[in-house]
């Protein structure tokens, strides 16, 4: 074990809330980011290619749209994911400030425990699908994402 995890490890255990008190824990996020996001998404968020989207310098596009808000969190390993709504709140904001600052929108609220656990009881069923819907639709809006194109998607906006 790596002495960063070891020390975010102890962070994380050795200094509990308050009773009642539901504080932002960017050092639970990042424990939780490496244990239950990093197998897959890796370390930097990078994904990988034609398996795993990455999140770095993307994830954050799709706040610019309600419907791709409600899929991040939507997606099978978000929805499905055994942590609780608090500490899901915690990872998804630490991950989207961490990896993909740079495409949050101005307005970008926080999400909560409360909207987590609502929008986690709709999974998506077919992804690749809805966000290759969702990235269409953005296209429009968001300059970054005109002619886009990964393994699973492309955009067809070119100007």
């Amino acid at each position: 074990m790596t002495a960063r995890l070891t020390l975010a490890l102890l962070l994380t255990f050795a200094a509990p809330a308050s009773a009642g008190e539901t504080p932002h824990r960017p050092d639970r996020a990042w424990v939780n980011y490496a244990l239950h996001c990093q197998g897959c998404h890796l370390p930097d968020a990078m994904g990988m290619e034609g398996k795993v989207p990455r999140m770095n310098g993307f994830v954050g596009n799709f706040l610019h749209s309600e419907e791709g808000r409600h899929f991040i969190i939507q997606v099978p390993g978000v929805s499905k994911s055994p942590l609780p709504d608090q500490e899901l709140s915690e990872l998804m904001n630490w991950m989207l400030k961490e990896y993909s600052a740079d495409q949050i929108p101005s307005d970008f609220v926080p999400f909560t425990a409360k909207e987590v656990g609502s929008l986690r009881q709709d999974p998506v069923d077919d992804p690749l699908k809805r966000r290759a819907e969702i990235l269409g639709d953005l296209s429009k809006r968001v300059s970054a994402l005109n002619c886009y194109s990964d393994a699973w998607v492309r955009v067809d906006t070119c100007e």
